[in-house]
């Protein structure tokens, strides 16, 4: 791998290297510094403004109505910016997101130019990972990782609550949803080499990477692992050792610290009030905490005032709070409006902040995802170098935009770099994928 990165190179031209230098950076920049991720980012958004004005770009012909629902959406997060009660709040988070489209089409520009550089790619989030990983597991025997950031424990005032991991996040609860979020593109990437070749490298992937997604003590990160699991096993050969081996060494996680289960599965109970808590009085089945329906209850009021085009990027706790000072009637229930800085569900968020355009540009893009893995799945023949690699680049557009779960804010740059990066590869692959099977 490495000899033929040297050998394609010297092909590279002076101002793609600057823009792959930028590009390559954002996975590890992503734990150490959202910052510096950002600044590069945007740095690479203006060195492919200036490709583009110097240079062809007849090579975008292939992804035309992706551009459409790009350029489409971010007129949208404009419209409300400009008729937005919150314009100053709003104004850098709605006016510069083109830049996250600039990060996405960059790679897709890199790879068109130079294909050869999924190898690379490939190179630097395997190595990225792996050093994640490692760190990880120092912190979990050592306590401290290599920068000295404690292991630490969610709850200080209980001595037998469970830790759980964080590696160069330090206090943050972002590993598990940081390597999941990755993880379908390093099993796409693999497998577009040798897939027979590193059938056995990509098992053993899912494994440490369940692993450590497990101790990460994240319910909604295992959540989507074992949806990128479910999906390992759709299209491996051997279903159900699979299966078998993945439900024990489930058991064995789970048996190997009793506070797994009180996390995964009493607390989660105790949340939807199924059962009773100090906390929690089994009333009302929900269908997540009570925190999280009214955040979810506080979105859907400001929708309905803002129906056509939201309240404006990142302007949910404004306009909650605005909201909250008139009459509102709970709901059966007992919803109450609550205000935090995003309603913790993607598309509720959305339907806030851009209102229902907004919510129909993303809604349309997921269904064309699942609808995409279905065919996928039914497809008889799979003989195409680039069906794996496309149908894990589609699990991991699913899992980015997954409709069922509780979300970090969608219009975080954290999440915004995180869902970008992986869709320039989306597009790339696709690209690739329909080439070959038409």
């Amino acid at each position: 791998m490495n000899a033929n990165i040297k050998n394609y190179t010297k092909n590279i031209t002076i101002i793609d290297k600057y823009l792959l230098i930028l590009i390559s950076f954002i996975p590890i920049l992503l734990a150490t510094s959202i910052f510096i991720a950002d600044l590069f980012a945007s740095f690479a958004g203006i060195i492919l403004i200036y490709i583009f004005l110097k240079k062809d770009i007849s090579f975008l012909e292939s992804v035309k109505k992706e551009l459409f629902l790009m350029t489409a959406f971010y007129l949208i997060i404009l419209i409300s910016l400009f008729i937005s009660d919150f314009f100053k709040h709003s104004f850098l988070a709605s006016f510069f997101y083109f830049r996250y489209f600039l990060v996405s089409l960059s790679i897709f520009y890199l790879l068109k130019k130079y294909d050869f550089l999924l190898s690379f790619f490939l190179f630097i989030i395997f190595g990225t990972i792996s050093l994640f990983i490692f760190d990880a597991m120092f912190q979990y025997f050592n306590g401290t990782n290599l920068f000295g950031y404690e292991y630490p424990n969610h709850n200080h005032t209980d001595p037998e609550a469970i830790k759980y991991l964080t590696s160069f996040f330090d206090q943050e609860k972002k590993l598990g949803s940081y390597l999941v979020r990755l993880l379908p593109l390093i099993l796409g990437l693999v497998y577009l080499y040798d897939k027979m070749k590193y059938i056995h490298l990509n098992k053993f992937i899912l494994l440490i990477f369940g692993i450590i997604i497990f101790s990460s003590s994240e319910r909604t990160s295992l959540f989507l692992f074992f949806i990128v699991m479910g999906a390992y096993i759709l299209v491996s050969q051997n279903k159900f050792k699979t299966i078998l081996a993945s439900i024990l060494i489930t058991l064995i996680v789970f048996n190997s610290n009793p506070f797994f289960a009180k996390k995964y599965i009493t607390f989660t109970l105790q949340q939807m009030e199924i059962v009773d808590s100090p906390y929690y009085k089994s009333n009302k089945i929900r269908f997540i905490s009570e925190e999280h329906e009214n955040l979810i209850y506080s979105s859907l009021i400001n929708f309905k005032k803002k129906f056509l085009f939201g309240s404006g990027v990142k302007t949910f706790h404004p306009q909650c709070k605005k909201n909250k000072e008139e009459l509102i009637e709970n709901n059966n229930q007992r919803n109450q409006m609550q205000c935090s800085t995003h309603p913790h569900s993607t598309y509720f968020q959305i339907l806030s902040d851009v209102g229902i355009f907004g919510f129909l540009i993303i809604f349309i893009f997921l269904c064309h995802i699942i609808g995409t893995i279905f065919k996928m799945l039914f497809k008889i023949k799979r003989e195409s170098r680039y069906f794996l690699s496309y149908y894990f680049i589609n699990i991991g557009m699913l899992i980015n935009l997954f409709p069922l779960i509780p979300s970090g804010s969608f219009f975080n740059n954290w999440i915004c770099l995180m869902i970008s990066y992986l869709f320039g590869f989306w597009l790339f692959l696709k690209s690739k994928y329909l080439k070959e099977n038409i």
